[in-house]
């Protein structure tokens, strides 16, 4: 399997050794990099690449909503739901519209939340890895 592809089979473990924000991070990273080349094939007049690349993102923000767990996320889940909707919006009209500037926008916004999930991540991990951060605490009387 990996044998002519070592770069997808390390792409492979990485995901399925990672938590469920890492994985969040990871797609952020996808749609940045979507975005990036998408930008790019605008600029050069390469529509149909331009297209293919708005389309992933628009696919990757469709699965961060369909993921949302309003019922358990409250207000946080909400806003975030308001923040992909309006992103998924401005990606659909950049891509019919080939607008450069509507990318960047959205680039912008999402780069700011890969941050934010970035950070949640890091600390979620230093805290397991932490010798003095309690396991499993068990009251016996």
């Amino acid at each position: 399997m990996a044998q002519g592809r070592p770069y997808q089979a390390y792409q492979n473990t990485q995901v399925r050794t990672s938590n469920q924000k890492q994985l969040v991070v990871m797609l952020f990273d996808g749609m940045d990099r979507f975005m990036s080349r998408g930008e790019k094939a605008i600029r050069d007049d390469e529509f149909e690449i331009a297209h293919v690349n708005l389309q992933k993102t628009g696919k990757i923000l469709l699965e961060l909503l369909s993921t949302l767990r309003e019922d358990s996320g409250g207000e946080i889940a909400s806003n975030l739901k308001k923040i992909y909707t309006y992103c998924y919006e401005q990606v659909v009209v950049a891509n019919l519209k080939k607008d450069q500037a509507k990318v960047q926008e959205v680039r912008k916004i999402l780069n700011n939340l890969r941050e934010g999930w970035h950070s949640i991540s890091k600390t979620e991990n230093s805290l397991e890895n932490n010798p003095q951060t309690p396991k499993n605490i068990r009251i016996t009387g």
